[in-house]
């Protein structure tokens, strides 16, 4: 037997011997790593045998000269394990990096994103690549002891780099076909890669216009009655009248999509004005009901009587006859 193949055997009988170690390792690499900030999705896999020795024999065979085979192969596959980690925006995958340090030592990095970012003329593959190995002295950490010394690799990316890595490797022939489908390729990259700048780019756009909100608060900002109701401008006004409310961004978006159906050139000040002139109403209506109106309901009850617009539609049948009650006095 020639000592290539006895490499190849010796391999063989290692990875067997270690699959299921490698597997219990990458569910729990996969689960410390999903507790790291801002990692929304993780993904992980165990490199097949076939997969080894095809990147052993293409990548590494080829530069060793046979008598210089003293290492296993294994100690040149380095991905064994493999871990994804997916981000919503480019300048976490750099944070995420600073907090993996709290269990983890890198023992090489690949930074793909900062290798393309320093070219004027190329787009692609973007990813942040660590390899990395469990620190010592992790005994908060159930489970560390027995993979200490297992060497995983982690690739960080935002999940338009991961959309496109995941269709770049779908697409057959990339570096042979012609030049004007590589172009089209080329130009497909550069979309996907503004597309993440741009998300990026808006994400730090709300959370200007939410500081900027706060601002106002703060410094009893008077109210901007000419300027188109939006949601930060809608928050403002809310605000002001309901300070201790948690308004969640996804139910405020509604609640004003549905205002600016009704009125689509509805004002900040109108808002504030409906909200100061029957507030005060709306709280004598909880008494006499008894009831207890979330900040969206007493807002939809001065809107209704206010009278601008067509807010007198924003009220389903239900809540006409509670506001009814305000006429007559009585209780329901």
């Amino acid at each position: 037997m020639s000592l290539a193949n006895k490499k190849v055997e010796e391999f063989e009988n290692w990875y067997k011997d270690r699959l299921v170690h490698h597997e219990a390792a990458r569910q729990f690499f996969c689960e410390l790593i999903s507790g790291i900030p801002k990692v929304e999705m993780v993904r992980g896999r165990v490199k097949s045998y076939e997969e080894c020795l095809a990147k052993f024999r293409r990548k590494y065979l080829p530069m060793i000269e046979p008598q210089e085979i003293d290492n296993g192969i294994q100690e040149y596959i380095t991905d064994i394990i493999g871990i994804r980690a997916v981000c919503f925006y480019s300048d976490e995958v750099y944070e995420i990096r600073r907090n993996l340090k709290k269990f983890f030592k890198e023992t090489d990095i690949s930074d793909k994103t900062g290798q393309l970012e320093k070219t004027d003329d190329k787009f692609g593959y973007k990813s942040l690549h660590l390899q990395l190995l469990l620190k010592n002295g992790l005994k908060e950490v159930p489970g560390a002891d027995i993979f200490k010394g297992v060497t995983i690799e982690l690739q960080v990316r935002t999940v338009i780099q991961d959309a496109w890595s995941i269709l770049d490797h779908k697409i057959k022939y990339k570096k042979s076909i012609p030049q004007h489908l590589k172009r089209r390729i080329n130009r497909l990259s550069a979309l996907f890669e503004i597309a993440d700048d741009e998300f990026l780019s808006i994400q730090k756009g709300i959370i200007q216009e939410e500081l900027k909100i706060n601002k106002r608060l703060k410094k009893g900002g008077k109210i901007e009655t000419a300027q188109a109701l939006d949601v930060f401008r809608f928050l403002f006004v809310a605000l002001k009248h309901f300070p201790e409310y948690n308004f969640v961004e996804e139910e405020v978006d509604s609640f004003v999509q549905e205002i600016l159906e009704m009125k689509d050139d509805f004002t900040e000040g109108e808002l504030f004005e409906a909200l100061d002139k029957n507030l005060i109403k709306v709280q004598q209506l909880e008494k006499l009901t008894m009831l207890s109106f979330s900040p969206y309901m007493a807002i939809k009850f001065c809107l209704h009587l206010s009278q601008v617009g067509d807010f007198e539609k924003i009220l389903s049948a239900d809540q006409l006859e509670i506001i009814q009650l305000l006429e007559t006095g009585l209780r329901p």
